[in-house]
């Protein structure tokens, strides 16, 4: 078959002469020349609906990544075809755990609200052990009620200090009225600093942006300044950045992806040099799990997630088993020479055909339903430890794969798929990645999916789709360096503002001993310094 990159020659031909082709088809009587045309017709035929669907599907990938993907429920497949059992049996659903309903719905109790200003509203009149106006009962202590009310307020309070001065007329000598400690040696506290960054990082806001809307406040605060303010948040969170790498290269699994980012000093470096080995800049994510505490890493550079990976897992003890990694099937997020035990994303299987659904609907469907039961599976295993999660997925979930297994083997080997085709591709992929995509099927701990490190990416993708680049390396690594704490406190929910702010406050302490001022750890070295150990001084 004719493929895209060669297109079949254009003949011009008049009425007459495809008239007396089409008769000489009829009678057998073509010549040479115009068998070689009618079997490129041919071909043009059967290529060009092919062609049409490849571009079509591009288009849709294009629409999803710009609007998004929708949510119509697809047909059920046709009886005809092999359907992959979903349903557990009887005796399955007795074993399995109930499934318990998620949390978070319903309203938010007043104990949500960490940052609360405590108002109690008091009884004048009466107190306990009064009595009562209808002179049959003594009051007694009730339950108090709440109330919570929200008030807006800026983003900073500025305070005005007016220092009162006064000079001696013959000798001159200035006395000036004494300025209390809580005042502060500078102008902007640690408590604005976290706050300018997390904006600029977390919520995305650029600093031109940022000043731009704080002057429509009346406060005036240029984008150099801000960038002043956040270097000097950053100095203190340099040493901790570095225990959290180190902790992440000892954990028992590690997910690790990229997305792309720009930085104006490489793409200047690559100009003046277009010879330049290296032109890619990615942001290479990482999450791992030590302790039972949650650890996001963010690398933005020219290194591929793998090559990052390696760097990171120079800091693994020699005495660790290889570790698990979860990432998807591309090269680039793989060590090097670094050994680990490779699991690929179930979920990119399953987008692929997700993609392919209303133009191959039957066997995407059969692959779309068996992969849903796996998480189906996958569900009931919360709670559970790795081997008890594992001995879950082996009795319930095997089954399920090796159904799909056959479905996939038999589709490419009996020829019902064209092997070029998106659905043919979509199935090699399966088919050839196979023993990493059921990885959860023979080592305890290995995941489905990397989903919880491509949702965390999203902060990096936000920032770079609101800020457009980094002007440096030395910003870029800042801003990536920045961005994991923050993610990181979000992930163990904890908050970022008062870490950050505590970073700055006990700056020398943190140099001195970075692993006692973790996000889950800090507020316990935050108690025991001494009384005066404060760098600077929050905003009250």
């Amino acid at each position: 078959m004719t493929t895209p990159h060669a297109l079949p020659d254009i003949a011009e031909k008049s009425d007459d002469d495809i008239a007396r082709m089409i008769q000489g088809v009829r009678d057998n009587t073509l010549s040479e020349a115009e068998q070689t045309l009618v079997i490129k017709c041919i071909e043009l035929a059967l290529w060009l609906p092919l062609y049409l669907q490849k571009k079509t599907i591009s288009l849709r990938r294009l629409r999803t990544l710009l609007f998004g993907k929708g949510y119509s429920s697809p047909p059920p497949p046709s009886a005809s075809l092999p359907v992959v059992d979903a349903e557990p049996a009887a005796d399955d659903i007795a074993s399995s755990a109930p499934v318990v309903k998620k949390p978070g719905h319903g309203r938010l109790p007043h104990t949500a609200y960490e940052q609360c200003e405590e108002v109690t509203l008091a009884i004048t009149d009466y107190a306990v052990g009064d009595r009562c106006l209808c002179s049959q009962g003594k009051l007694r202590r009730y339950g108090a009620g709440v109330l919570l009310r929200v008030r807006g307020q800026s983003m900073a309070r500025v305070i005005r200090y007016t220092v009162e001065k006064l000079r001696c007329d013959a000798c001159q000598v200035l006395v000036t009225a004494p300025i209390p400690p809580e005042v502060g040696t500078e102008k902007y506290d640690a408590s604005f600093k976290a706050w300018l960054a997390l904006q600029k990082y977390y919520v995305a806001v650029p600093l031109y942006r940022q000043e731009h809307f704080l002057k429509l406040l009346g406060f005036p605060l240029s984008d150099a300044t801000q960038w002043d303010l956040i270097e000097q948040l950053a100095g203190a969170c340099y040493p901790v950045f570095t225990v959290l790498q180190r902790l992440a290269a000892q954990g028992k699994l590690i997910h690790n992806d990229d997305t792309p980012v720009r930085i104006l000093a490489v793409i200047k470096a690559i100009k003046a040099n277009p010879q330049h080995a290296r032109t890619g800049m990615t942001t290479s994510g990482f999450m791992a799990e030590y302790e039972g505490h949650t650890i996001a890493l963010f690398m933005n550079n020219t290194d591929h997630a793998g090559e990052n990976l390696a760097a990171l897992l120079k800091h693994r003890l020699t005495e660790q088993p290889p570790i698990l990694q979860m990432c998807d099937a591309s090269n680039n997020n793989l060590p090097g020479a670094i050994e680990t035990i490779v699991c690929n994303c179930l979920s990119h299987g399953f987008r692929k055909f997700s993609e392919l659904v209303d133009y191959f609907p039957e066997p995407c469907l059969i692959v779309m339903k068996a992969l849903s039961a796996v998480y189906q599976q996958d569900e009931k295993t919360r709670g559970m430890t790795d081997a008890q999660r594992l001995l879950h997925h082996q009795t319930h979930s095997e089954p399920l794969m090796d159904t799909l297994k056959q479905f996939v083997d038999q589709q490419l080997h009996d020829h019902c798929v064209e092997p070029n085709s998106e659905l043919g591709k979509a199935l090699r992929y399966l088919q050839k990645h196979w023993h990493k995509l059921s990885r959860f099927l023979s080592v305890a701990g290995a995941p489905l999916d990397n989903n919880v490190l491509e949702r965390a990416l999203k902060i990096a993708i936000r920032h770079r789709r609101a800020s457009l680049f980094y002007r440096s390396r030395y910003s870029a690594h800042l801003g990536g360096m920045l961005t994991s704490l923050m993610v990181t406190c979000y992930l163990g929910q904890h908050n970022a503002h008062h870490y950050l702010t505590a970073l700055q406050q006990h700056q020398a302490a943190v140099l001195q001993s970075p692993a006692q001022w973790l996000p889950w750890n800090y507020q316990v070295a935050v108690a025991n310094q001494p009384a005066g150990s404060l760098v600077c001084l929050a905003a009250a």
